[in-house]
């Protein structure tokens, strides 16, 4: 079958287009001289989020970078966040607990407790954190020493994922598929066309200097996505921006259960695509040809007896084995790369759908449209 083998090459260009990209994304596996003791802060919004408190307290107690401090937000959480955060941070005079003003009419709610928290703020450089991020002792340590190495004003990345659920192992991992294979990294990192960018809220070390001189996050008070959206004013003004593999120093349990993966991911997913319509179709039917449609060739394989049907599912399955083995997931995920294009693309519709029928998602108390 002529046909199969044709597009076999097309999948063979992404396996080596996500080898390149793996290659050449950076890591923070080196510890780098810092120039001087520059003040970190370490900034972290909380809503809601008592089942994390001890967790991410713990790993910032941790750093072998001592000169920080630690802030932080009780963003008007009914939990009893407050109360665990100040029961765990008692004792050291680095780590403040701030208590979250009511959010202003257009400001998304991350956002305004991420302003208020760099209102707190008197370090040189400023590391913002999600309360289910863990980052290991030297994280704060190897990302400054990159930055200054590298003369980055923005570091970001996406953080090994913690799947506790059939859902999360299907969509969550995906993250970093999209950024190793559709990311240009030498343009994402090497130049300055904001286009070209990707970036995690879980995760974003400023210099301080130029986060305020472009306004901070004020200048995306009613972004969603705010993280990429930042990212690109970085870039649009100036600055460098570098997305890197930070898998070896921070972990992140997103999402506890399906449903949260599920809503989690309808707050952002279409809205990350600007609400594009032809866009979302194009990827729709991207990921339905080449993806799914790989694993249904798998499948006729099987009943037919015509082996090289299975090649292109083998390619893809090569492909994202690329991607978790250098972030650090389960291989074993690979060989589910079809299944994960069925959910996501499920995913995409429903997020479309809602958007186009004026629908606005729950996340946390707080309704997005």
């Amino acid at each position: 079958m002529e046909w199969t083998l044709w597009f076999s090459y097309i999948l063979l260009s992404f396996v080596v287009i996500t080898l390149v990209h793996s290659l050449l994304l950076p890591n923070l596996s080196k510890i780098r001289r810092i120039e001087g003791v520059p003040l970190v802060s370490v900034l972290v919004p909380m809503r809601n989020e008592v089942r994390n408190v001890k967790g991410m307290v713990d790993s910032v107690k941790k750093q072998t970078y001592k000169h920080i401090e630690v802030f932080f937000l009780d963003d008007e959480s009914t939990d009893g966040t407050s109360s665990a955060l100040e029961l765990a941070v008692r004792g050291d005079a680095r780590f403040k607990v701030l208590q979250g003003k009511p959010k202003p009419e257009k400001w998304i709610g991350k956002v305004f407790a991420c302003h208020q928290l760099s209102e707190a703020a008197k370090g040189d450089y400023l590391l913002f954190l999600d309360a289910d991020v863990r980052i290991q002792p030297e994280a704060v340590e190897r990302a400054l020493g990159l930055m200054q190495q590298k003369n980055i004003s923005l570091l970001s990345g996406f953080s090994r994922f913690i799947l506790p659920t059939w859902l999360n192992k299907l969509l969550v991992p995906l993250q970093h598929f999209f950024v190793l294979f559709h990311l240009p990294i030498l343009l994402a990192n090497w130049t300055k066309w904001p286009p070209a960018t990707a970036a995690h809220g879980g995760f974003m070390f400023f210099e301080r200097s130029a986060y305020q001189a472009i306004g901070g996050h004020a200048v995306v008070k009613e972004n969603i996505v705010e993280d990429v959206a930042i990212s690109k004013r970085m870039k649009a003004e100036g600055y460098r921006m570098w997305i890197a593999n930070i898998t070896s120093v921070a972990s992140c349990r997103m999402y506890e259960t399906n449903a949260e993966v599920w809503q989690g991911f309808t707050k952002n997913i279409f809205n990350g695509i600007g609400r594009s319509i032809p866009l979302a179709v194009g990827i729709i039917l991207f990921y339905g040809v080449v993806y799914v449609g790989s694993g249904i060739l798998a499948l006729a394989a099987l009943l037919v007896e015509e082996r090289v049907l299975l090649l292109p599912y083998l390619l893809i399955i090569l492909q994202a084995g690329i991607v978790y083995l250098n972030t650090r997931e389960p291989l074993a995920l690979a060989f589910l790369l079809p299944v994960a294009s069925v959910a996501f693309i499920l995913l995409l519709v429903s997020a479309m759908r809602k958007s186009v029928k004026g629908q606005q998602v729950e996340w946390k108390g707080r309704y997005y449209g």
